[in-house]
């Protein structure tokens, strides 16, 4: 058995790939956007690995549904993702469906 993981259609990366290859994947479902983050928090998907380039404005809604159900976004290395910084890009990060 292996997790189902959701992941950009449209903005895949090698280090996405990378990432991918070092857990064991069941199932990994392209999605778009926000949604990924929705079906991490509903129980469809259990990680989004998101290596890859975002906007505050494309994350905030989602991860509050996300820790809502129970879930946690952070970095690579752990930090919680948090927002209304100078650059409003975001550091790559992972949606883990429970903390």
């Amino acid at each position: 058995m292996g997790l189902t993981v959701v992941m950009s259609r449209s903005h895949p990366s090698p280090e996405l790939e990378e990432y991918l290859e070092c857990i064991k994947v069941a199932e990994a479902l392209p999605v778009g956007s926000s949604l990924k983050l929705c079906a991490v928090a509903e129980g469809i998907a259990d990680l989004y690995p998101r290596l890859g380039p975002t906007m505050e404005w494309d994350t905030a809604a989602g991860q509050a549904v996300v820790v809502a159900a129970g879930g946690i976004v952070r970095t690579p290395n752990g930090e919680v993702l948090f927002y209304n910084k100078e650059n409003l890009l975001n550091p790559h990060f992972i949606v883990n469906g429970s903390d």
